[in-house]
C-alpha cells in the first residue's frame, strides 16, 4: 500500500466497500521466518495503519459479513432464475468465480505484513500460497452459494490471478474448507509462470468450453479488462488520478445491465486495482470538505 495519510485512505477504502454492496465483494504467510524478509519490503508507518483499518474492517465488522452475505443470497436467487427461464437450456451451465477475498478470505497475509511492517511482494504471496494453507478461511456466503450452484447443475469454475505454479496448494485450501475439488484441473485456471494479469485469455477460455451464466470477484478486472486503471504519469497529479477514476466510473455506469445480474462484486476495502488512481496524496482526489463546498454559497 503506497498512501501516506492513514484516514484519507481508509476513507477510500469504506467508499469502495459501500459501492461494491450497492452495485449488488506474496509472498510468505504468517508462519514464514524473518530471516528471509528483504529491507526493501519494510513498509511506512501510516501505509501500513491505513491497511490495517481496511483489514480490521474485513475481519471483524458485522457489516462486511452482511454485504457478502447479501450478495451470494442475490448471486444465487439470480442463477436460479436465469437457469430456469433459459430456452434452450444451456449444456454446459457454469459460473466463474475468483478466489481471493471473493470465495477465500486470505486476510490473514494482511495481518502477516502489518505484524511484520511489510510492504506485499510477489516473492512473499508466492510463499503464502504454498505455506499459508492452513490459514484462510472462506468468505461469508461463498461455500453456500458454490453448493447451490452445483445442485442447480452449474459447473463452478475458479478463475484466479494465483500462481498456475502452485495448484496444489491452492487446491489444498479449498478441500480443507469443504470446497468440492472433483474433477478441479478441469475446471481451475490460474496465472501461468510469468504470465500477464490480465484474465482475458482464460476468461475467453473458460466462455470457449462453457455456457458462463454469471461471474463474481472482488477487483473489476474479474469480469473485463474495461475496467483495468489507466496508467498514469510518473507524478501524477490529482487531476490525472480524478481523469482515470472517471474513466473507470464510467465503464461501471455503462455496465449497468451487467451489475446484479450476472456480474457479482464482492466488497475488498484492503487491495484492488483502485489503488492504482489513488496517487501520492490521497487527500488531494477527495471531494471538498463541506465547509468549502458551502463557502459562498450565502
Amino acid at each position: 500500500m503506497r498512501h501516506p495519510n492513514p484516514m484519507a485512505a481508509f476513507v477510500v477504502c469504506a467508499l469502495l466497500v459501500v459501492g461494491g454492496f450497492l452495485s449488488i465483494c506474496a509472498a510468505q504467510g504468517p508462519a514464514a521466518t524473518k530471516a528471509t524478509i528483504a529491507q526493501n519490503d519494510v513498509a511506512s508507518a501510516p501505509s501500513a495503519l491505513a491497511t490495517l483499518y481496511a483489514n480490521v474492517y474485513l475481519q471483524t465488522s458485522a457489516e462486511y459479513r452482511a454485504c457478502c452475505h447479501g450478495i451470494y443470497a442475490c448471486a444465487a436467487r439470480q442463477l436460479e432464475s436465469a437457469l430456469a427461464s433459459a430456452d434452450p437450456a444451456p449444456e454446459r451451465p457454469a459460473v466463474v468465480m475468483d478466489l481471493d477475498e471473493t470465495v477465500l478470505d486470505v486476510s490473514a497475509f494482511q495481518t502477516f505484513l502489518y505484524e511484520n511492517n511489510l510492504e506485499y511482494s510477489p516473492e512473499m504471496w508466492a510463499d503464502f500460497e504454498r505455506t499459508g494453507v492452513d490459514e484462510v478461511s472462506l468468505v461469508p456466503g461463498a461455500k453456500a452459494f458454490i453448493e447451490r450452484a452445483e445442485e442447480l447443475g452449474a459447473t463452478v469454475v475458479y478463475l484466479s490471478n494465483r500462481n498456475a505454479a502452485n495448484q496444489e496448494w491452492t487446491v489444498a485450501a479449498l478441500e480443507r474448507l469443504g470446497i468440492d475439488t472433483s474433477g478441479i484441473s478441469e475446471r481451475i485456471y490460474l496465472k501461468p509462470e510469468g504470465g500477464s494479469s490480465d484474465k482475458s485469455p482464460r476468461r475467453e477460455a473458460v466462455a470457449a468450453r462453457y455456457d458462463v451464466l454469471m461471474y463474481l470477484g472482488d477487483n473489476l478486472r474479474d469480469f473485463s479488462e474495461v475496467f483495468a486503471a489507466p496508467e498514469l504519469p510518473a507524478e501524477p497529479t490529482a487531476e490525472d488520478c480524478l481523469r482515470g477514476i472517471g474513466e473507470r466510473s464510467k465503464g461501471v455506469d455503462e455496465a449497468v445491465g451487467h451489475w446484479g445480474v450476472d456480474w457479482f462484486v464482492l466488497p475488498n476495502p484492503v487491495y484492488g486495482e483502485w489503488e492504482e488512481l489513488i496517487g501520492p496524496v490521497p487527500e488531494a482526489i477527495l471531494r471538498p470538505p463541506y465547509s468549502e463546498a458551502t463557502s459562498g454559497s450565502e
